[in-house]
C-alpha cells in the first residue's frame, strides 16, 4: 500500500510540471484581424491529428510497471505488486503520452498559424 501511495504522489508531482495545450502563443508584432479565428481553426486541426497518441505510452507503462512490480516483490506477493506496478506504470505512461501529445499539438498549431501568415514564434 505504501508503494501505491508513493507512486501516486510521484505521478501527481510529474503531472504538475507538464505544459497545457492552451498555453498562449508568442506573437512577433501586432495580431491580424483573422488571428483569433485562425487560432481556433488551427487548434482544431492539431487536436484532430493527435487524439490517439496517448494510448500506446499508457499501455507500455502499465506492462513495464507490472513486470517491474512483480520482479521487485520483496514479500512474495507478486500479483499485488504487479497490479500496483501496472497502475503506477500506466499512470506514468499516460502522463508521458499526454505530454507528447501536447508537444505534437503545439508543433502542428505553430506550423498552421505560420502557414496562414501569422508571425508566431512559440
Amino acid at each position: 500500500m505504501r508503494t501505491l501511495v508513493i507512486g501516486c504522489i510521484a505521478v501527481l508531482g510529474v503531472s504538475a510540471c507538464s505544459q497545457t495545450f492552451e498555453d498562449p502563443l508568442l506573437v512577433d508584432g501586432p495580431k491580424s484581424p483573422l488571428f483569433e479565428s485562425d487560432l481556433a481553426q488551427c487548434r482544431q486541426i492539431s487536436a484532430n491529428h493527435t487524439q490517439d497518441q496517448v494510448k500506446t505510452p499508457a499501455l507500455q507503462g502499465a506492462a513495464i510497471g507490472a513486470v517491474v512490480g512483480a520482479l521487485d516483490s520483496t514479500d512474495g506477493d507478486r500479483v499485488d505488486d504487479a497490479l500496483i506496478g501496472a497502475v503506477i506504470g500506466g499512470g506514468i505512461g499516460a502522463l508521458e503520452g499526454t505530454v507528447e501529445q501536447d508537444e505534437a499539438r503545439r508543433k502542428i498549431l505553430l506550423r498552421c498559424m505560420q502557414g496562414r501568415g501569422h508571425r508566431v514564434l512559440a
